[in-house]
């Protein structure tokens, strides 16, 4: 909040002493008198305001979305590398959502990277005959798709499957929007989690495991 502040404050700054300066020399040049000086002035500040948002001047897309994701109440940590940003949320339950930006004025990426599936599940789903593990991926498919999700190559091995959401930068997106937004592709791959467990209900003769969450 306190790197939020600062740059409203900068925004403002600059706002004033531009205003305040165009209105001395007027006053000075007795182009306008103390009562058009205030209004004057008033009505540049406000111009100056609204352009300097426009113009991204003021809080940066970074700070932004790390105030949102603040607020969310789960852990916040930055991630050192080469994209403007990135930072990755971690909940209770270990699912990783990472947030980042490739380059500045490109969309902000929302992903739930690497659905693993456990070794239970791998066994499952190797004891499942041809013509079942088409259903199952059929199944999965068209309940991920049902709820609007995007996602990689449905795969149990490798990379595993990864959900994101593109949202394009704007400086009218707002922290609840942007929120509902990472919640979305959350509760999506929870969705894969869950749709996972039927494998056990497609193989009988295999038990649950005491977890049977795909890690990522």
């Amino acid at each position: 909040m306190r790197r939020f502040a600062r740059e409203y404050l900068f925004q403002l700054i600059v706002g004033l002493t531009v205003t305040s300066t165009v209105a001395c020399a007027a006053i000075i040049n007795k182009y306008w008198s103390w009562p058009n000086a205030v209004v004057g002035g008033v009505l540049l500040l406000s111009g100056l305001l609204y352009l300097m948002e426009r113009a991204g001047i003021g809080p940066s897309v970074k700070s932004r979305v790390r105030d949102w994701l603040d607020s969310s109440g789960y852990s916040i940590r930055s991630v050192s590398d080469n994209n403007e940003f990135h930072f990755m949320m971690t909940d209770s339950i270990g699912m990783q959502t990472h947030i980042l930006q490739v380059k500045a004025g490109d969309s902000i990426l929302i992903a739930a990277p690497k659905n693993i599936a456990s070794p239970q599940q791998f066994a499952a789903y190797n004891s499942l005959t041809a013509e079942q593990r088409v259903a199952f991926w059929r199944g999965v498919r068209l309940e991920l798709l049902k709820y609007g999700a995007q996602f990689s190559d449905l795969t149990l091995d490798g990379e595993g499957v990864t959900f994101s959401e593109n949202v394009p930068v704007s400086r009218g997106l707002t922290g609840t929007e942007f929120l509902k937004r990472v919640l979305f592709v959350r509760t999506g791959t929870r969705l894969y989690w869950e749709l996972m467990l039927a494998l056990y209900d497609s193989s009988p003769s295999l038990q649950p495991a005491e977890d049977a969450s795909v890690k990522t």
